[in-house]
């Protein structure tokens, strides 16, 4: 008998020299693989921060064009921070300030409007570029939120009913990752 529990005993060793792995835990008989690791969070960014990138932005729209026919901002810059996503910034713009009707002009001279339609298309690059510079501030600024997370900037614009829309985008849209927009890569659509 004595062999045998020697056998049994010499048998059963490696399994009693097996330490358990660091990341294992036991839990009664049985071992159970460790909890996955959380992703990471983004820390909320404070509300004065994206207060500052608001202002900022405004501020670039409302000397754009210069003095003497500004682009108009149809209302402030705002922006938000959405958990697991990112922060997304929209604004309304008018590309160049648009005439009204008033009592002794009834309505829009076609020579106004195409002057007004004129300048529009002139400004659309610039606008563009100003966004990107702004894509960069984002991605500069918010350095808390994940490299993942996407800088969303959205920039509808403004017509008045009687002008040609034709070949003009309603809203143009620049979204990206912090690490993309690093890597100068910064996805724009205009719809």
């Amino acid at each position: 008998m004595k062999p045998l529990l020697a056998l049994l005993l010499l048998c059963l060793a490696p399994a009693w020299c097996q330490g358990l792995n660091k990341k294992q835990v036991r839990d009664g008989n049985h071992v159970r693989p460790p909890p996955p690791l959380p992703v990471p969070q983004a820390v909320r960014v404070p509300l004065e921060t994206i207060r500052q990138v608001e202002r900022s932005f405004n501020n670039e729209i409302s000397s754009l064009a210069g003095v003497n026919e500004p682009m108009e901002l149809m209302g402030d810059t705002r922006g938000v921070q959405l958990m697991d996503y990112g922060i997304v910034f929209t604004s309304e713009v008018s590309l160049v300030v648009t005439p009204g009707i008033m009592p002794g002009r009834p309505t829009i001279p076609p020579e106004m409007a195409a002057r007004v339609h004129k300048l529009r298309v002139e400004r659309m690059p610039l606008l563009k570029e100003h966004m990107m510079w702004m894509m960069r501030n984002m991605a500069a600024t918010f350095t808390q939120i994940p490299d993942s997370q996407q800088l969303v900037l959205v920039v509808r614009l403004y017509y008045g009913a009687w002008e040609d829309t034709t070949g003009m985008p309603a809203q143009v849209v620049m979204r990206a990752t912090r690490a993309s927009i690093a890597a100068g890569k910064i996805e724009t659509e205009e719809r």
